[in-house]
Parts: structure tokens; sequence; C-alpha cells
């Protein structure tokens, strides 16, 4: 499947204005997010919540060496009939999440969020490779992205989801290609494969 979105172009403005000393050091371990735990590793690094304004409630961006070369979106607890972003324009309505989607169609509901949140003509993403995962005690989907902005680097990703108490868990990390996709793509990838159901809100677990 291929959109054309800006999906590249809004991922930097959801990191613009930031500098080094906003941001979080990641400490590697288990970090919980409105419900949904994760095992992070080293070497991220958090952006600002006033640098992320699109972001729903506990959603967070994870970057290693700048959002502009890699990141990782962690949105976690999307509840039926709620977007995965919020959207500033108001005559845009974003599509929102069902609790009875099937996986090509929470697929297919990431792509399009992009689509009406940032238009069409900056970039062209191709999502393949629709696969199951498991994150703890529930069943999801991973799935990989190719993008290609105007007058940026190409990028490679993937996306991870899974679907508990009606609500929806999703993860979405994005590189450069080929360095920074490929320097970072294991850790992002473990990352990911490690949500799973948690308390808490967006503070470290404790042992």
């Amino acid at each position: 499947m291929i959109y054309r979105i800006a999906l590249l172009v809004a991922l930097a403005v959801l990191a613009s204005g930031c500098v080094a000393t906003n941001y979080t050091l990641v400490a590697p371990g288990a970090r919980a997010f409105e419900g949904m735990q994760v095992s992070a590793t080293s070497g991220w690094n958090q952006a600002p919540s006033m640098n992320t304004p699109s972001m729903q409630k506990g959603a967070v961006l994870w970057t290693h060496d700048g959002p502009l070369l890699d990141q990782l979106i962690i949105i976690p607890g999307v509840a039926d009939g709620e977007p995965l972003m919020k959207s500033s324009n108001k005559s845009a309505a974003m599509p929102v999440f069902k609790k009875d989607m099937l996986p090509n169609e929470i697929e297919e509901l990431t792509e399009s969020t992009f689509v009406k949140y940032f238009g069409e003509g900056n970039a062209v993403v191709t999502t393949k490779n629709l696969r199951p995962q498991r994150y703890g005690e529930n069943r999801g989907v991973m799935f990989d992205v190719d993008a290609t902005v105007s007058d940026s680097p190409k990028y490679r990703g993937t996306a991870g989801a899974f679907v508990a108490n009606d609500k929806l868990y999703m993860l979405f990390f994005l590189g450069a290609v080929p360095h920074y996709y490929d320097k970072h793509s294991a850790a992002a990838t473990s990352v990911i494969q490690s949500a799973m159901l948690t308390g808490g809100s967006n503070v470290p677990v404790s042992k």
C-alpha cells in the first residue's frame, strides 16, 4: 500500500525548536506509559512534551541521534472512537480507532492518520510485511515502512500495535537509510517487541 503523505515532515515538526538540553535521558530498563510497559535499551532521549503538540496524552517521542535522523514514537491507550494523534486543523477530521478493527485496518488507520493531518504531496510511504506479533499476553501485529520525502533522506522503519481492553497501543520507528536505520533498527525493534500491559504512567517500573 502506497500513500502520499507528509509523514516525515510532520515528525520533524513534532520536535522542532528542541535543543539538546531539553531532552531527557531514558534510563535502560522497564518504562510504563498509560498502562503499557516497554523495556528501554540504552541511548534513547525523550523529547519534551512542549515540542510534541500533536501527541495524545501519554504518548512520547524517543531518539538516539535527533528526530530528523531516527525516532521511536510510543502511543499508548487510544480509546475506541479516538484518533491516534491530535489535529490543529479543525476542518480535517482525523480517522479514529475502532475496537473491532482487523490487523490490516489498524495498518490503514496509521497511514490515513498522517494523510488527514498533514495532507498529500510531500512523501511517499510504502507499508508491507504485515505479520503477527505477541505483546505479553496480547496478540498484535508488526509491519515494515519505507518512506521517501522531498528534500530529505530516504527512511525505513517498523511499526507494532496491539489491542487490549478495547484500546489500541502502538509503537512506530523511523530511521534515515542506510546509516541510521541500520544503526538503531535492532534497538527500536527490541523496544517495540517488548511492549506489554502494565500499571503506571510514564515512570520507571520498580524491580
